[in-house]
């Protein structure tokens, strides 16, 4: 199993950051991703958002990092750990000058960049970005397709409802091929079926263990269908929360104690996860408290699941 580890301050989430993330420097943000890589983390993980809404920021927090444009610094400021934007939401930008971030950030990184994206769920954010709420599906289809053509082809052609172009060149291409890890981000069937035939993962957000076979059974029916081989990762977040309320975060558990960590990522690994997405521990007092709980992890958890 691999292990990716939230970077501090990424978001301020009030029930699931510290107080004093919100006073994280640079300085400390890359030395948190340098002992991080030191003591064996697989991947460390960054989120977005654009623009926050005034309704949802006493549960969501005023803050986000734009995740491309993290990883650079992140993947600049180390040499081996990877860089997992969990999640970026891709309707929100230009498909080729994203396929030309994520190409530039690849290449200058060694070829240590994985995508986590989703199609987004705040409405109020799309409009701000001008980008239609009920296109976000067909977008997110599209803007796969057309990342997929510009990394891949000499001469990228691309004729679709959104954006059309003929004859491109398009370089660098990803050191990484034919491109970057995509793992799909979600719990609907679209998204399930969009991991499939277009993405080479799957990360639920609010699905237990215990459901995850029904729901791979139904992602690897449609790869077939799409005529997909190759290797397929189901990365999952190791907390847990309450299937009857799933969508309230006030009840979303981190767990806390080693018996804890380790019988939820059994559960996880049961469910065949071959990655687990940690969140920093609520209740460290400072960074380097925080950096004391990371040599933990590593060297009392991460060993077990390695096998």
């Amino acid at each position: 199993m691999k292990f990716a580890i939230r970077v501090p301050a990424i978001f301020l989430y009030p029930s699931i950051t510290s107080p004093w993330e919100a006073q994280v420097t640079a300085v400390d943000t890359l030395r948190f991703a340098r002992r991080a890589e030191a003591v064996g983390f697989d991947y460390l993980w960054v989120s977005e958002h654009i623009v926050q809404i005034p309704e949802v920021v006493p549960f969501q927090g005023p803050r986000f990092y734009e995740a491309v444009s993290a990883a650079g610094v992140l993947l600049g400021a180390t040499s081996r750990v990877r860089l997992l934007t969990y999640i970026a939401v891709l309707p929100y930008h230009n498909p080729l000058m994203y396929a030309k971030q994520i190409a530039t950030v690849d290449v200058l990184s060694g070829g240590r960049l994985t995508l986590g994206l989703a199609s987004g769920h705040l409405q109020k954010e799309f409009q701000a970005l001008g980008v239609s709420f009920a296109e976000r599906g067909r977008r997110s289809d599209e803007y796969l397709k057309i990342m997929h053509e510009l990394w891949s082809s000499e001469l990228a052609s691309y004729r679709g409802e959104f954006y059309s172009f003929e004859n491109v060149i398009f370089e660098p291409k990803p050191t990484q091929k034919p491109h970057p890890p995509i793992y799909l981000g979600g719990d609907a069937k679209p998204i399930q079926r969009r991991a499939a035939r277009l993405g080479d993962g799957w990360i639920p957000w609010l699905t237990l263990p215990e459901e995850i076979p029904d729901c791979m059974a139904y992602i690897n029916q449609q790869r077939a269908k799409a005529n997909r081989t190759g290797p397929f990762a189901l990365m999952m977040l190791l907390a847990d929360f309450p299937p009857e309320d799933r969508l309230n975060l006030s009840r979303f558990r981190i767990p806390k104690t080693k018996d804890e960590v380790m019988k939820l990522l059994d559960r996880l690994q049961r469910a065949g996860a071959n990655g687990a997405i940690v969140h920093l521990p609520m209740g460290t007092r400072d960074l380097n408290e925080c950096i004391d709980w990371l040599e933990w992890f590593a060297t009392d958890i991460i060993p077990t699941f390695r096998k």
